[in-house]
């Protein structure tokens, strides 16, 4: 199963880093599989990847952590939001608008 998760403090996000970081210093999303197909279809991974220079893909682990590339991926996000893919988006952007504000990151694992 994919999950996206946000560390919601920094050593949170320094616990992630060694695997060792409680599920309650987490904000998680598992996306289903409808729900992945909607975010490839929607586009906004694959210009992340372009813009941002990252990797997220299947079998990757990959993170946007730093507040200049989390504050292009929200636009990003928000700007490939359609009614068909609402429902994973305003999650994803929500997540992002997390780690925005707690100076974290967004933490892809597929």
């Amino acid at each position: 199963m994919k999950m996206i998760c946000v560390p919601l403090t920094l050593e949170a996000m320094r616990l992630l880093d060694i695997n060792d970081c409680p599920d309650s210093l987490l904000e998680t999303i598992h996306l289903t599989d409808e729900d992945y197909k909607k975010l490839l279809i929607s586009g906004a991974v694959e210009t992340i990847n372009n813009t941002l220079g990252k990797i997220i893909d299947d079998y990757e682990d990959e993170s946007i952590n730093t507040n200049e590339d989390l504050i292009k991926a929200l636009a990003i996000f928000k700007d490939h939001l359609t009614p068909e893919n609402s429902s994973v988006m305003k999650k994803l952007i929500h997540l992002n608008t997390i780690a925005i504000k707690n100076h974290t990151g967004l933490f892809f694992f597929f």
